[in-house]
């Protein structure tokens, strides 16, 4: 990228800072048509048990602090899928 179209990018972006949002605290009540995930699960199909899948100690608090962020805004849930 030449250094001209970064300069104006990056100053573009620093005018217009405020309708960038920093975490998911920034925008409560965005419709989940916006973002909504599910998975494709046939219930016909029986599901597969995988391997764990082990973390190292720090990886899993920082998981676990940002599930707890986004469950506290409500963007994710906890559903039950057919067993």
């Amino acid at each position: 990228m030449e250094a001209s179209t970064r300069h104006s990018l990056v100053r573009l972006l620093q005018e217009y800072w405020d309708v960038f949002t920093f975490g998911p605290e920034e925008m409560p009540g965005i419709d989940l048509a916006v973002m909504k995930h599910r998975l494709n699960v046939d219930p016909l199909h029986k599901p597969v048990i995988q391997k764990k899948r082990h973390m190292g100690p720090e990886k899993v608090a920082a998981t676990a602090t940002e599930v707890q962020k986004l469950l506290k805004v409500l963007f994710v849930r906890e559903c039950q899928y057919p067993e």
